[in-house]
């Protein structure tokens, strides 16, 4: 239909990635890199974190709340990677 026959499967990944940054609400696995790439491409485009959830029971509201970055855990994505990056705001709980 689209040429998706044709097209290289290791694309496949980059276009799940942009299709679901965009969507309305995203759930994703906690300490996943797929999954966190996912929530900072939300955070680019300036989406809420109120509209993403991690499958996990004692992880799926995490995104919900600002979190000190010094956990140790490197494959989630903070809001510190997104939120004044153009230096006209500072992270916090208030504006997440």
């Amino acid at each position: 239909l689209v040429g998706l026959d044709s097209m290289d499967p290791n694309w496949m990944g980059m276009i799940d990635v942009v299709v679901a940054s965009r969507g309305r609400a995203f759930a994703g696995t906690f300490r996943s890199t797929f999954s966190g790439y996912i929530n900072r491409l939300r955070g680019y485009y300036g989406l809420s974190m109120k509209d993403s959830w991690f499958g996990q029971l004692k992880e799926k509201n995490m995104m919900h709340e600002f979190h000190n970055v010094n956990l140790d855990t490197y494959a989630k994505e903070w809001p510190d990677a997104w939120m004044g990056i153009d230096a006209d705001i500072a992270p916090s709980q208030d504006i997440l």
